[in-house]
């Protein structure tokens, strides 16, 4: 018998929903994008559409699964290097799912090295990419629901915090959420439910303490 998925939860999400609708206004504009290539015109030609088609979602999902704000470029051009080499291996139609397995593997990766080094203060995570609205107050809006979204999945632990980010905030489905984590469904839902509890805390401990509650 196949596990079921948990539904989505409004109260977990409502942080999530809020920041999720601005996610490519602030992601930086892709002027030349990765210099890849992949070996002959005909590659290279599919290379070129595979990065056109999902640059801003393996982007936005490094952005998420925890790699910052300057890394998040490396990052996506380390993904469609690997994408170069195994074009071969990309089956037709699954290519987000391909480059999302990608970006799981770089971002961990990336928490490692940083766990490696010094606590950026978290207010230095959000992205400062200008903005051509003038509307301040909007935009101070935005980037305070990005330090809190960024709070709360950083409290997750790794394994959640994926399931959370590929089902939640990516659109996964509970199968391509079980594949791409490498574990079976019946676990992937398991975590997908601790996510949500582990979210949902964090967002509840986080509300306490912005309208003081203080430090936990």
């Amino acid at each position: 018998m196949m596990a079921k998925v948990p539904s989505s939860s409004q109260s977990s999400l409502a942080l999530a929903d809020a920041d999720g609708t601005d996610d490519t206004e602030r992601e930086p504009v892709r002027r030349s994008g990765p210099q890849v290539k992949s070996g002959t015109p005909a590659r290279d030609t599919e290379l070129a559409r595979l990065l056109g088609e999902n640059f801003r979602m393996v982007w936005r999902a490094l952005r998420r699964l925890g790699v910052p704000p300057h890394s998040v470029d490396d990052a996506a051009q380390e993904v469609f290097l690997v994408a170069s080499r195994k074009l071969d291996a990309i089956e037709p139609g699954h290519e987000r799912r391909f480059l999302y397995g990608v970006a799981l593997r770089v971002a961990a990766n990336a928490r490692r090295a940083r766990a490696a080094r010094p606590e950026t203060p978290l207010g230095e995570l959000v992205d400062e990419t200008p903005s051509s609205t003038p509307n301040a107050e909007v935009l101070l809006d935005r980037k305070r629901a990005r330090v809190l979204l960024d709070e709360a999945l950083e409290r997750m632990p790794d394994d959640l915090r994926a399931a959370f980010v590929l089902f939640e905030l990516e659109g996964c489905s509970g199968p391509e959420v079980a594949e791409l984590c490498d574990v079976p469904l019946g676990t992937a839902a398991s975590r997908l439910r601790r996510a949500r509890e582990a979210f949902q805390a964090a967002v509840q401990e986080i509300g306490r303490r912005l309208h003081g509650g203080g430090d936990p």
